[in-house]
């Protein structure tokens, strides 16, 4: 359970600082390239060569399930 939430502050966080640079820089695709290299360099650190090629191809077969960000407006 500890995981979990841990997980969860994490992720929101980052949520968070996302937003913040979204509305500083305006430019989605700068900022969600910047964001994958950084973590892609955090797997390429800490994953071995077989597992960095498995996490890969588990990006890849999930992506299409990925959801994209559902937008809300105050009208």
């Amino acid at each position: 359970m500890k995981k979990e939430k841990q997980l969860k502050d994490i992720y929101d966080d980052f949520l968070e600082f996302l937003i913040r640079k979204l509305v500083q820089y305006e430019d989605s695709q700068m900022i969600a390239s910047t964001m994958i290299a950084q973590a892609l360099r955090l797997y390429k650190s800490t994953l071995n060569d077989k597992e960095y090629r498995e996490m890969m191809n588990t990006v890849v077969k999930t992506s299409r399930s990925i959801k994209p960000f559902v937008i809300k407006t105050l009208h």
